[in-house]
């Protein structure tokens, strides 16, 4: 009976010490900074020279010391790092500061710390806005082949949607730009009134397409030009009809539309010059309603399949300056839907005039 008795008093005290731990409580308990790794370089990336490290590092210390002032710990403890990541870019040096929230955890009745963090950074002079490049996207990949990414992407990266919010381009008359995607939670931060990309106009946007069908034409009919091709053909002739049947169709493909976009470069110039906002869409027979073809359909800012093209803006960017100079910045705010995101994201709502005061030339 005694024995029994000190069982029981030793798992009542041992359940009781696992109540101690409750995993709502510790989001409140105040965390601390850890001590900051050293920089890093990301990987197939050179080291920058050393004065624009040096650059960067002091950018790196002005953001760090805000996040250390208006971030207080709360349920995490953190540390940030810098990670130096393309030196190479025409709009500058682009470089990371990154702060990585590690949460505290309820394991076994005791409070632990996850070895994983949850993080969240500031990306100066990114080649983009995480989601969307603002560089150019060439016809042909370094092999000599027309790219994949021109085929599937109407050669073109391109706003959707989440940049386009409510039907409407982004507004940078302000000097910033707020994006929500998934869980994570995006800022652009530019010069006021001033775009790092322009948009094309809707006679680029076709004479692209056009490019892009007389390309893959030509690579096309080299191929059914071959002697591989005929030796198939020749080899199989009871499979005939199913190959040259199958070669009208890959050749449709793209004459079809190339016949489209080039009829639509002969409308006036007031139309050619507007915008481009468009969709992939079909062509279809207007008689029998059968499908013809596809190709890309000028819509509306409206429309929830819109993509707005767009193409880098070198006038943006000063050249003259210091790579490491902050001249374009994206933050990218993690996990918005649990409590660490949300108390990153209030500081940096916060603080939307202390990031633009990094650019260099913001009025």
């Amino acid at each position: 009976m005694k024995k029994l008795t000190i069982f029981l008093f030793l798992l009542c005290r041992g359940a009781a010490s696992a109540q101690d731990c409750d995993q709502e409580q510790l989001k409140t308990l105040p965390g601390k900074w850890l001590p900051q790794p050293g920089d890093e370089v990301h990987s197939y990336s050179p080291r920058p020279a050393a004065a624009d490290a040096a650059g960067a590092k002091n950018v790196f210390n002005r953001i760090g010391k805000m996040f250390q002032q208006e971030y207080q710990p709360m349920g995490v403890d953190v540390y940030n790092y810098l990670t130096h990541f393309s030196p190479h870019s025409d709009s500058g040096n682009w470089y990371i500061y990154t702060i990585s929230n590690f949460r505290f955890l309820c394991i076994n009745g005791k409070r632990t710390r996850n070895s994983e963090g949850v993080s969240s950074s500031v990306h100066i002079n990114p080649d983009g806005s995480l989601m969307v490049k603002f560089s150019e996207i060439p016809i042909y990949n370094e092999s000599g082949e027309v790219s994949s990414e021109a085929l599937n992407s109407c050669g073109f990266y391109s706003l959707s949607s989440k940049e386009c919010q409510g039907g409407k381009l982004p507004d940078l008359s302000k000097g910033y730009h707020s994006v929500e995607s998934g869980n994570d939670y995006y800022v652009w931060i530019t010069r006021e009134g001033q775009l790092p990309y322009r948009y094309v106009n809707r006679k680029e946007f076709l004479k692209k397409q056009v490019a892009i069908c007389e390309a893959k034409l030509k690579e096309l009919h080299a191929f059914y030009s071959s002697k591989g091709w005929k030796e198939q053909f020749d080899a199989f002739p009871e499979h005939r009809e199913k190959l040259l049947e199958g070669r009208k169709n890959s050749l449709a493909m793209y004459e079809n539309p190339l016949e489209a976009y080039r009829e639509d470069l002969k409308k006036g110039e007031i139309w050619l010059n507007e915008m481009a906002v468009v969709s992939s869409g079909t062509v279809n027979d207007p008689v029998t309603k059968k499908y013809l073809y596809s190709r890309y359909l000028f819509t509306t800012l409206n429309d929830p399949a819109m993509i707005v093209p767009v193409m880098p803006n070198p006038s943006y960017y000063n050249r003259n300056l210091p790579k490491s100079v902050p001249q374009f910045i994206v933050i990218n705010v993690g996990r918005t839907d649990g409590f660490i995101g949300e108390n990153i994201r209030k500081v940096v709502d916060e603080q939307i005039d202390f990031f633009k005061g990094l650019l260099v030339g913001h009025n």
